[in-house]
């Protein structure tokens, strides 16, 4: 069995965008860690209706955020505890080096994380930067390794415009997978609630979940078959 890290910049990030693989690694046997760089404190939604004040923001994301990944079966959650909105402001050195020394302890066969600038916040950007140039001193000690970035539809050309090499798109059928990744939406109340889809009629919200997420390659040997992020 893998283990798999994903390295995010906001509670959300591991439900909205790739929840169902991350669920699906879980239900297979693989341990999933999360990576979160802030407790997302400075989000512009508070809950419909209101749900938080801008002080209590960021201790009810955290827990919102620890629900979801029990529904996901994530297996270790790890808060780095950067401000939100200020990741770019992290020193380099600092955070490059606690994701290296979090990639050393739980030797993940696979990181998935934040393309830079293609991950379109500026949080996302700076933790995918951070956690790019941790994963090339983490290689340095396991070579079969693989980096790969979130991938918003199955289009590679965006990611070729970029230095960072772009060498397969790997296509994730999610669709048993959807029941959890609804759950963990609903587990993002704050984030979700606008949504009235989300809160509708279950059967009618499974299916609203999309069935495949994308991820991009970049570094690591090249996937043995398509489809897979562990083989």
């Amino acid at each position: 069995m893998a283990t798999v890290i994903g390295v995010f910049a906001h509670p959300d990030d591991e439900t909205f965008i790739a929840g169902g693989t991350f669920a699906r690694l879980a239900a297979e046997g693989h341990r999933v860690v999360i990576a979160c760089a802030t407790r997302g404190e400075m989000g512009r939604r508070l809950g419909v209706p209101l749900r938080a004040t801008r002080e209590s923001l960021g201790a009810l994301r955290e827990r919102e955020l620890r629900d979801a990944c029990d529904a996901l079966g994530v297996s270790r959650l790890v808060l780095l505890g950067y401000r939100d909105k200020e990741v770019e402001m992290v020193p380099e050195g600092e955070g490059v080096s606690r994701l290296a020394a979090l990639f050393a302890e739980e030797r993940p066969d696979a990181i998935i994380t934040f393309h830079d600038p293609l991950g379109g916040h500026p949080d996302h950007a700076a933790i995918g930067r951070l956690a790019t140039a941790a994963f090339a001193r983490y290689r340095r000690t396991n070579d079969a390794a693989r980096l790969f970035y979130l991938a918003w539809g199955d289009d590679l050309a965006a990611f070729r415009r970029y230095p960072q090499p772009a060498k397969a798109l790997v296509e994730v059928d999610v669709r048993a997978y959807r029941k959890q990744k609804l759950l963990a939406f609903r587990a993002h109340r704050t984030q979700s609630e606008l949504d009235g889809a989300i809160w509708g009629n279950e059967e009618k919200a499974i299916r609203r979940m999309r069935d495949r997420e994308y991820f991009v390659l970049t570094q690591g040997p090249t996937l043995s078959r398509p489809g897979t992020l562990t083989d």
